[in-house]
């Protein structure tokens, strides 16, 4: 094996505590990576003078005094990289895992679904998003298939040049508290993506300009961005907790705040959960 690929297989096993290189050098072979003990003390080595590794001597009552190593921060630093790499290529396959499910079972339809309820086929609709990532995407197409004769709406407030590649959805600038349509324009409008307290009341106030009186409003996020998990962590939580980096933040909305608020806008709050997604809708917005 090469050494950067050592190196990667050091970090990834080196775990939070202290380690003797024969510790390492086993754990090594029982993954049926062979390297020699010489080589691999140059390596630790190397680690060390890079700032992956801290070192220290420790005192032996029966023979010479060992090193023991830790992680340093550099290192820390590279864990969370391979660790974020391979939950990206997880959320890769259950992409692909969700995109290939029968349409009666598909996620997103469960989710457009929940949005189009009684609304007319030539519905006004409008999606803001952060970001149009796959799964935004996947919704869109969606709700272009369930809105024949609507007008479609696609409100970027972060991306420029978006492609989405659609021929029936308008691509139009603004952001969460500015959206470009006139007031009571709307049938449905739906909101994905970081939303920041300070920034609710202001957006709240604005959504509720562009839907008419019969309009809906659906706020869709990944339950862990609304959620704060309690140790021990199953591996779903896991994964979602380290992919979604800002969980803890303290600008960060969770659900008890944000359905309450949403409640001030709007006479019919409801809450959907589909996998690891979650819908919050409002309709007949107060005047």
């Amino acid at each position: 094996m090469r050494t950067p690929e050592l190196k990667t297989a050091i970090l990834r096993m080196a775990g939070k505590g202290e380690f003797y290189g024969y510790e390492m050098h086993k754990k090594l072979e029982e993954r049926q990576i062979k390297i020699g003990i010489g080589r691999l003390y140059s390596i630790l080595s190397d680690m060390k003078n890079d700032g992956f590794l801290k070192d220290r001597w420790e005192e032996s009552q029966s023979g010479p005094k060992r090193r023991v190593y830790r992680i340093a921060k550099k290192g820390n630093i590279a864990r969370d990289e391979i660790l974020g790499e391979a939950i990206k290529t997880v959320h890769e396959f259950y992409m692909e895992y969700l995109s290939s499910l029968p349409s009666e079972l598909s996620v997103f339809n469960m989710v457009s679904d929940l949005l189009v309820e009684n609304l007319r086929k030539n519905a006004n609709v409008a999606y803001a998003a952060s970001r149009f990532s796959g799964p935004v995407r996947k919704i869109l197409e969606s709700l272009q298939e369930k809105f024949p004769d609507g007008n479609i709406y696609a409100i970027h407030p972060r991306e420029k040049n978006v492609q989405l590649g659609m021929d029936s959805v308008s691509l139009v600038d603004g952001t969460f508290e500015d959206i470009p349509m006139k007031d009571d324009y709307l049938d449905l409008l739906v909101v994905t993506g970081n939303i920041r307290t300070d920034c609710l009341d202001v957006g709240l106030r604005e959504w509720q300009r562009v839907l008419g009186v019969n309009g809906r409003l659906a706020i869709i996020t990944p339950t862990a961005l609304l959620s704060k998990y309690e140790d021990p962590l199953d591996i779903g939580e896991f994964i979602e907790q380290r992919e979604h980096p800002r969980l803890d933040s303290e600008d960060l909305l969770d659900f008890e705040i944000l359905s309450n608020e949403v409640k001030k806008y709007f006479e019919h709050v409801n809450v959907d959960k589909v996998v690891h997604i979650t819908v919050i809708r409002g309709s007949n917005p107060h005047t």
